[in-house]
This record gives C-alpha cells, sequence and structure tokens, in this order.
C-alpha cells in the first residue's frame, strides 16, 4: 500500500503530506481546487516528464516522495530481481502499527530543480528514469493517465490474462519450451553458418591445432625445459663450481670438512665416561657429518650432468622460442595456451563431424519445436476460456456502471509473422514457427465500444477519459475477484466521474469500495455519493493570499467530514436538512463499508 505521499513546492502546493489508509481513499474539493495535481504528482514520481515550470515560484526544486509499504512477496522479489531495488529492513511494521509478516518499506523521491535535470531515488540509492517507470509499473495503476494504465500495455495484459485464466502453469511450461527451441535453433543456426566457410575455417583451425601440438605443452615439461636451459647454458662454470665444492666437503686430501668432521668425532668418541653435554654435541655432528657427504654426492652428480652439448641446447632453446611466441600471438601463458589447444582440438572435431552435428541439431530442433507448438496450444486453450470468463463477467460490471449500449469483446491476436528471417542466412528466429513469441502464439486485446451502432475497437483509441475509467474499474472489480490475477497494489482513478449523477456516482463508490478490499484504491471525484463510501476522505482547497495562490490538503472527519458532503451536494446553499442527508448517506456507505469487511475477514477465517 501507498502509505504515505508528500509534495513540497509542486506547482501551487507548497507542502503537503498525506497519510493513506489501506481502503479506498478520496480526494474532494471545489473544480480547479488542484485535486488532480495529487494524483499527477504520482504520475511525475514514476517518470513523468520534468519541466521547469513545475517548480513553485520562489523555490529551487520541487519534490514529490512516497512510501510504500510491500507485503505481497512477489511484487518485493519483481522489485529486486529486476531493478535491483534495496531493502534495509527484513520485516517492519505497516503503517497502522499492526505486524503484517514480512512487509518491506520503500520510499521513491524525486526532486525537480529549477534548473538542471531531475533526480530520483528509491530507498536512498539512485534509480534511472527507465527504472523509474518500470518501478512504478509494479506499484501503481493511474486511470486517467493512459499511458501509465496496465491494461494497455500488451505485455502486462497477456499476463494479467494469464493469472486470471489460472494459467500460469501452462505459461511456465511454455516458456520453458520456448527457451529450449531458441537454444535449439541458436546451435543449428551457428552449425550452418560454420558450413559455408567451413573448408577454409577447418583448415585455419587444424593449423593451430598442430602449431600448438608442436609445441608440446606441459606445465611440467615448460619448467623442466627452462631448468634444463639454465644447467646447459652455463654448464662449465656449474661442474667447476661444483666439483670444487664437493672436494672441499668430502674430498681425500684429509682436509676436506667431512674429514675434519670425522676426526672432531673420534675424538670426542674417545673420551672415558664423556659428559652428557660432549654425547649431545656429538650426536648433531654425526648428523651433520652424513648431510655434508649426501651434499658432497648431489654435487658430483651435478658435475656430472653440467657437461656442453651444443644439439641439446640449440634444441631447447628452439622450443622456449617456440613457446614464447604462441604465448605472445595468443596473449595467454602456458596453462592458456594448453586450454586453447584443448578447445581448438573439440572445434576442429566439430568441424570435422560438422555434417553429423548439423542433422542431430536438426533433430533436436524439430523436437524442440513439437515440445513448443504443444506446450504453446495448451496455453491458448486455457487463455480462451479464461478471456470468454474475463468477458461475460465484464458485461455484468458494465451493465451495473450504466454504460448503456456499449459492447465489450476480448480477443486473442496471433502474434504477425516475421519477416526477413527464413533461417537460411543463420537468423535463429527464423528457425522457429513464424508466429511464436516468448510470450506465447497471441497477445491479449480488450476491444470497446461506447455505443451499439460503431464497431468495437482498442480500448484506448475509442473511450473518453471518465468512459476508460470505469470500464478499467469493471475489469479490476473482476480481476479482484480472481484472487491475485491483477498484482498492482495500488490503483488510482482520476476522471471516473466524469459526466455523470449522484445515483451512478452510488454505484461507483459500491464498486471501488468492493476494490478497495483486496486492493488500496485512490480516487479524485466531485460526487458526495461516492465519496461517502471511502474509509478516508481528503479534502483539497485552494487559497489566494495576495498574489500568492496554494493548495491544502485535510484529511475530514466526524462532524467535519458531514459538513464537506453537504458542500458537494448543495454547495453554498446547504442547509440543516442537507446536513441529515449528507450525514444518513454516509452512515448507510459506512455501514456497506463495514459489513463487506466483515464478510471478507470471516472467508479469511473460514479459508
Amino acid at each position: 500500500m501507498l502509505a504515505e505521499l508528500s509534495v513540497s513546492n509542486l506547482v501551487v502546493v507548497e507542502k503537503a503530506r498525506l497519510e493513506l489508509c489501506r481502503g479506498l481513499n478520496a480526494f474532494t474539493g471545489e473544480t480547479g481546487a488542484g485535486k488532480s495535481l495529487l494524483v499527477d504528482a504520482l504520475a511525475l514520481l514514476f517518470g513523468g516528464r520534468s519541466d521547469p515550470g513545475l517548480v513553485r515560484p520562489g523555490a529551487d526544486q520541487a519534490e514529490v516522495a512516497a512510501r510504500f509499504m510491500l507485503s505481497d512477496a512477489e511484487v518485493v522479489h519483481a522489485l529486486q530481481d529486476s531493478l535491483g531495488v534495496v531493502f534495509d529492513d527484513e520485516s517492519q511494521q505497516s503503517a497502522g502499527g499492526s505486524q503484517t509478516g514480512n512487509t518491506h518499506e520503500l520510499v521513491v523521491s524525486r526532486l525537480f530543480p529549477r534548473k538542471g535535470r531531475a533526480r530520483a531515488y528509491a530507498n536512498g540509492r539512485p534509480i534511472a528514469q527507465a527504472a523509474l517507470r518500470e518501478l512504478g509499473g509494479h506499484l501503481v495503476d493511474l486511470h486517467g493517465q493512459n499511458e501509465n494504465q496496465s491494461l494497455l500495455r500488451p505485455a502486462t495484459r497477456t499476463e494479467i490474462l494469464d493469472r486470471f485464466a489460472s494459467a500460469t502453469k501452462e505459461r511456465e511450461a511454455y516458456r520453458k519450451a520456448w527457451v529450449a527451441a531458441r537454444a535449439a535453433a541458436e546451435r543449428l543456426s551457428e552449425l550452418r553458418r560454420a558450413a559455408r566457410d567451413r573448408s577454409g575455417r577447418e583448415e585455419f583451425v587444424r593449423f593451430q591445432v598442430r602449431e600448438l601440438e608442436a609445441a608440446r605443452l606441459d606445465e611440467t615439461h615448460a619448467e623442466k625445459v627452462h631448468e634444463e636451459l639454465g644447467l646447459l647454458r652455463n654448464a662449465e662454470s656449474i661442474r667447476a663450481v661444483a666439483s670444487i665444492a664437493a672436494e672441499q666437503l668430502d674430498g681425500e686430501d684429509g682436509l676436506s670438512a667431512a674429514a675434519l668432521l670425522a676426526r672432531a668425532l673420534r675424538d670426542l668418541d674417545g673420551l672415558k665416561e664423556p659428559p652428557p653435554a660432549a654425547s649431545e654435541v656429538a650426536e648433531r655432528l654425526h648428523g651433520q657429518l652424513e648431510e655434508l657427504r649426501d651434499a658432497a654426492r648431489e654435487l658430483v652428480d651435478l658435475a656430472e650432468r653440467a657437461r656442453s652439448d651444443p644439439e641439446r641446447l640449440a634444441e631447447l632453446e628452439e622450443q622456449r622460442a617456440a613457446i614464447q611466441a604462441l604465448e605472445r600471438k595468443h596473449g595467454r601463458d602456458v596453462a592458456g595456451l594448453i586450454e586453447l589447444r584443448d578447445e581448438l582440438r573439440l572445434k576442429l572435431a566439430d568441424l570435422s563431424d560438422l555434417d553429423v552435428c548439423t542433422e542431430e541439431a536438426e533433430r533436436a530442433l524439430a523436437s524442440a519445436i513439437q515440445t513448443v507448438n504443444r506446450t504453446a496450444s495448451a496455453l491458448t486453450r486455457k487463455r480462451k476460456a479464461g478471456a470468454r470468463d474475463l468477458e461475460r463477467q465484464v458485461r455484468d460490471e458494465l451493465a451495473d456502471l450504466e454504460l448503456k449500449g456499449s459492447g465489450l469483446q476480448t480477443a486473442l491476436t496471433p502474434h504477425e509473422a516475421r519477416t526477413g528471417t527464413s533461417g537460411e542466412g543463420g537468423d535463429a528466429l527464423g528457425l522457429l514457427p513464424p508466429r511464436l513469441r516468448a510470450s506465447g502464439a497471441e497477445q491479449f486485446e480488450l476491444l470497446f465500444s461506447a455505443n451499439p451502432e460503431q464497431p468495437v475497437r482498442p480500448l484506448a483509441e475509442c473511450v473518453s477519459g471518465g468512459e476508460l475509467s470505469r470500464v478499467m474499474l469493471a475489469i479490476k472489480g473482476v480481476l479482484a475477484r480472481a484472487g491475485g490475477a491483477d498484482r498492482l497494489p495500488v490503483v488510482v482513478f482520476d476522471e471516473i466521474d466524469s459526466g455523470v449523477g449522484g445515483r451512478l456516482g452510488a454505484v461507483l463508490g459500491r464498486k471501488l469500495g468492493g476494490l478497495a478490499q483486496v486492493r488500496q484504491v485512490l480516487c479524485v471525484t466531485h460526487l458526495p455519493q461516492l465519496a461517502a463510501y471511502a474509509q478516508r476522505q481528503i479534502k483539497v482547497e485552494k487559497t489566494r493570499r495576495g498574489e500568492a495562490t496554494s493548495v491544502s490538503v485535510t484529511v475530514v472527519e466526524g462532524k467535519t467530514r458531514v459538513e464537506e458532503l453537504s458542500l458537494m451536494l448543495r454547495g453554498e446553499s446547504a442547509n440543516k436538512h442537507t446536513r441529515e442527508e449528507a450525514a444518513e448517506m454516509l452512515r448507510a456507505a459506512q455501514a456497506e463499508v463495514t459489513a463487506k469487511v466483515k464478510r471478507r475477514t470471516g472467508r479469511k477465517k473460514t479459508s
């Protein structure tokens, strides 16, 4: 729900802060008082076009901010996954203070400087304008602002139908089949592209494999080449130094370190009753004598191996140069070259067996297309049944709303076949059934005619703002009863009572009140019969002080609300009888609202 809306320095609104309730919130006031400006503020908040004229005279910038409390896990996950919205709280209190489980707070704000570009934030973090619009598409459905209405967006409309028709299982099965078919088509398309330039490509890949294999790429081999090169390049000096060092450690002239150490040990061993310290030293010297002799033997072995071998040296130099050349050529170390060689071997195998691979890919695609066609047909059947049911229920609602002579039809329109995508040119989409898309085989259309003599046309093309809002209310009411078909938490109606009288106002109030049982509703109205059904009535007044015009916003309750309804009924001529009429109208409407809440609460407890 939208818990709070605040506006500052926007056109004629200096400062306004609204706390809204979960049910129906009605904005009332005289014509021209600025009621719609607060609705316009929501449209601006979620990506509406910025303009320097929005800023109140004398101010540097305008600001609109809204605080939402979100308890629908699906909406929260959508905001996190698709838009990266960060929620700082795991579980919060609702606006009314009662615990609602995992209720997350989202604060969206947008600043409109007189100079420069507008800036927006979601929970304190900057958000781009395109993402801001998408964010609004998850939260608020504005009726009266056609471009923002969810049911006028084909993708959203079709998704809502799938929920209404209980076709989410079929939709998910189709989506998986479509993804698999798309992948199979891309695989076949890639193989066909490879076949067109196979000969030259195959020879080039084969050359690269031979070049890498000739280098005998092996990490341990490369290390051995490096070690042996160091030995051969310095063979004479290594041999001389190792021989001298071995002689000094364990030579035959009696002056080597081992000979001197052995003599010292003999002297220590010759002691009669040696003290413990002497025994400990002798034990350590025995170990060191063995280490000296081992070291001398290793030096002798090194001297033996360090012999000049020009041919071997040239061979190793050539190997090392080849490896370094490949490292420079491919920009990889030895481990990377080994990985590249293995990749190229696989690619060569694919190229060598291209015909076999292509046949397998064709069979895989044919099987995937069978699956996607089957799941598309199942989804279409569910959609057709759901569309018929939706059409019947909405027509019943329209009759209650006195749209006499109007006609509403639902239609599933097949997608247009793709042009220029035969698949021969390597276009993967051209290999798939031409009328299938990621969302299915068709899109859902709502067609309407306000008069029986006129043909039905797409909804957005053929109705006035007031009529469109009432049609949308009829559809929203049906979807709300379907339970979760339309997940937008906030619905806003701006022109729903345009051109209608008091009797229909009461009908609209009942319908909006019914919708408000499952969705938060904001409604701008001039009809007291409608306003009486609101759980919260908010009066908007325009005042003028000198040259300055300002708008004030006040929640009206008790006697003040009765007085406001009286003024809405009779204007300045309102009297005692008018106030009694207003009080009775409010009492009756609120009794209906209370009864609906009790019935809904009872159903929840029973279920």
